[in-house]
């Protein structure tokens, strides 16, 4: 094979990425895919092809083809940060946690100012239940986004719920009023907020803060949750018909994973 068609076979495995890059951001996925797979056509080992082919793969729920295509790039390219962190991401969602640690390691090697590979290499920590680990990882990816100026509700929300579960109420109150602090509407630190309050005693502000994480947007703390919280709250302060209407509708609402 020449030169000449070589270099025609890349140009075009490029020219096909770019146009799923586009499609991807707007959302028209079926073409993108398209696209994506006349990118690997005209070049099998087409790394960031490979890297959207995955995240695609994972958005649609095709774990399988996400594995292949994430650690098909991550080989072609041991001295990219990004696909070594997508892999490292990808292993976490899937719940492997223990092959999680090393891309993500290698990630953190490669591009030590990006917080996103600490951040998850704290999540797969605490995963293996290896807590110490995984609270100097978040303090670290704290230090990371603060420096960056780009702190991240999500993370003091993450590293708060840890420290919660270990019993450490005061510190994880400090991370969940950061939370809010960052984001006054977020649903997640409402209801965080509002468990810590529960767990002081303090029902009232428990019920209000789950009020607020029930009239907010987000993916995260799901409907179910805070009815719960909220039946728990309003049964302490006697308000007997609030408590039984959002046990009921805790009762009823299905029981979902949060990641």
């Amino acid at each position: 094979m020449t030169l000449a068609v070589l270099l025609l076979l890349a140009a075009s495995a490029a020219e096909h990425y770019q146009r799923a890059s586009t499609l991807f951001d707007q959302q028209k996925f079926a073409e993108a895919n398209e696209a994506l797979d006349a990118a690997l056509a005209a070049d099998p080992v087409h790394v960031p092809a490979l890297t959207l082919k995955g995240k695609l793969a994972m958005a649609f729920n095709r774990f399988d083809v996400a594995r292949l295509a994430f650690e098909r790039a991550a080989r072609l390219a041991p001295e990219s940060a990004y696909a070594q962190f997508l892999l490292g991401f990808f292993y976490y969602v899937d719940n492997d946690f223990v092959k999680a640690i090393a891309p993500l390691e290698r990630a953190r090697r490669l591009d030590a100012s990006d917080s996103r590979a600490t951040l998850y290499l704290a999540m797969s920590r605490e995963g293996l239940a290896q807590p110490e680990l995984a609270i100097s990882l978040y303090e670290q990816t704290i230090e990371l986004e603060t420096q960056r100026g780009r702190p991240s509700p999500e993370t003091h929300t993450a590293y708060g719920r840890l420290l919660f579960t270990l019993g450490r109420q005061d510190e994880a109150a400090r991370q969940f009023a950061r939370v809010l602090e960052l984001d006054p509407a977020s649903r997640d630190g409402h209801y965080e907020q509002g468990r810590i309050e529960f767990e002081r005693g303090r029902y009232a502000e428990a019920a209000s803060h789950g009020e607020k994480a029930l009239e907010a947007k987000g993916v995260g703390t799901t409907d179910r949750q805070i009815h719960f919280l909220l039946s728990r709250s309003y049964s302490k302060l006697g308000k007997d018909d609030l408590a039984g209407a959002h046990r009921k509708k805790f009762q009823s609402a299905p029981a979902t994973l949060r990641r």
